[in-house]
């Protein structure tokens, strides 16, 4: 994870996204591999580097943030106080609050500085969280499923905030979501997990189009997956010849995207590859998801919200993008022949 960056963790419940994070903070011992921060072993065979001299934050999902104290003091409790009681070298008071107030004033929090949490509204308790994992200097934060206690317009601003600051600051974020769209539109990259591994990192672009599997076509968004016989950069499927983004040949299995696929009016005449009928309709404003069953199986296609189908309307589903062709074995479903 590079300086700047915002990384994304996604996967299933379970599949080990939290643990990851707690691994590399140092709440928990992997029991293999190494954990490094900027070239600095932080954990590896014989080397273990406790959470608080790692100089990586950690924002909680429940902020973790402490009502009785104001928001300063808040930020300023994670800063090492000067006094013979620590029997350590510290940061004298005054100097503790001007860190605090930089930190504040970086998630653009100041002026709020003597409100007690229960006065803020999520997004900004959130901010506070956020500004006490970074007042130590912490070049690396990590972030656990940060934005699910928002309600969406302030789920969308806070993570906003959340990736503006990681630029401007060359801070390296690591973010652990279950949310799809939320990891595809805030981080820089991403990696989908399952039962423990990184199954495909990438770009989200690069990821969400260009699956390597079908359990990350699945989880990233909807698809199509489909089996097909593959002739070089095309392959012949129930939709007529589509184009694929791996030259194959023989049964393959492919993954097409809703929004990949045309729908137009069937003419009675003519070849009648792709013609199906409207089973199911959804608007949803902006756009629509319509199902289309073509033979024995139903296809998703999401169009904009003019489209003028309805249920039982005969119509014809064209592929405007290639199709991935992916590994099948991890699917979630069969996948159904014609």
């Amino acid at each position: 994870v590079y300086p700047g960056e915002v990384f994304a963790l996604v996967g299933p419940s379970g599949c080990g996204k939290t643990t990851t994070l707690r691994t590399i903070m140092g709440f928990e011992q992997a029991e293999a591999g190494e954990v490094l921060h900027d070239g600095r072993l932080l954990q590896g065979p014989g080397v273990w580097v406790p959470p608080e001299r790692r100089g990586i934050g950690f924002v909680f999902q429940d902020y973790a943030l402490f009502p009785h104290l104001t928001v300063i003091q808040n930020v300023m409790f994670g800063l090492p106080r000067r006094g013979w009681l620590l029997k350590r070298k510290g940061l004298p008071r005054r100097r503790r609050r001007q860190i605090a107030k930089e930190a504040l004033w970086m998630v653009g929090l100041m002026g709020l500085e003597d409100r007690r949490p229960h006065d803020l509204s999520g997004g900004q308790q959130q901010l506070v969280a956020l500004a006490r994992a970074i007042a130590p200097g912490s070049r690396v934060i990590l972030l656990d499923e940060p934005f699910s206690n928002l309600d969406p317009d302030l789920r969308l601003a806070t993570r906003n905030e959340v990736r503006m600051l990681a630029h401007r600051a060359r801070m390296a974020v690591v973010l652990v979501t279950h949310d799809q769209e939320e990891a595809l539109s805030t981080a820089d990259r991403l990696a989908v997990m399952r039962q423990g591994r990184l199954v495909q990192t990438g770009r989200p672009e690069e990821v969400y189009n260009h699956p390597r599997t079908a359990f990350v076509a699945q989880f990233l968004g909807r698809t199509n997956l489909i089996e097909a016989q593959a002739q070089g950069q095309e392959a012949d499927t129930p939709l007529g010849a589509v184009r694929i983004d791996t030259p194959s040949r023989g049964k393959v299995t492919l993954s097409l995207r809703p929004e990949h696929l045309c729908l137009c009016a069937a003419d009675d005449e003519g070849a009648t590859a792709g013609v199906g009928q409207v089973v199911s309709r959804e608007f949803k404003g902006h756009d629509m998801t319509f199902r289309v069953r073509l033979g024995t199986r139903e296809y998703m296609v999401q169009t904009d919200y003019a489209a003028p189908f309805r249920v039982g309307d005969r119509v014809r589903l064209t592929p405007r993008a290639s199709a991935a062709v992916v590994d099948a074995s991890d699917a979630n479903i069969p996948v159904s022949a014609e």
